[in-house]
């Protein structure tokens, strides 16, 4: 259904809180404006980083699941290359994108699962 996030390195995902009814014709809309990024070529992982927004990793531990959003890192680096290009059509960094709503542990949890998401091909550092 959003062949564009064939890249997301998993195959179990879920709703974000407090959107427990999303629907479809908005994940479209918003990956319809990292599609257009895309096309820009502002940063090379801004479609990876837009789909683990809207279809974040969900991580099963016993009776417990957990969403995996992307690291503040990564949206650090997907607004630092993109907002340039949004300037230059007189638009901004989406606020709903705030990087500082993301944690930038990369560490592992107390089940050993990650804290947050980059791409894994990257280091942390390195994005």
């Amino acid at each position: 259904m959003f062949s564009q996030c064939h890249m997301l390195p998993y195959n179990q995902s879920g709703v974000l809180p407090g959107t427990t009814v999303v629907k479809i014709s908005e994940l479209q809309m918003f990956l319809k404006f990292f599609s257009y990024l895309s096309r820009l070529s502002c940063y090379r992982h801004i479609m990876l980083f837009g789909c683990s927004i809207a279809l974040p990793q969900c991580i099963s531990h016993r009776d417990r699941r957990t969403l995996v959003l992307p690291c503040r890192s990564f949206c650090e680096a997907a607004r630092e290359g993109c907002e340039p290009v949004l300037q230059m059509f007189n638009a901004s960094w989406p606020e709903f994108l705030r990087c500082s709503q993301f944690t930038n542990n990369t560490g592992m949890n107390a089940e050993n699962t990650p804290l947050c998401y980059t791409p894994r091909h990257i280091q942390p550092h390195q994005i």
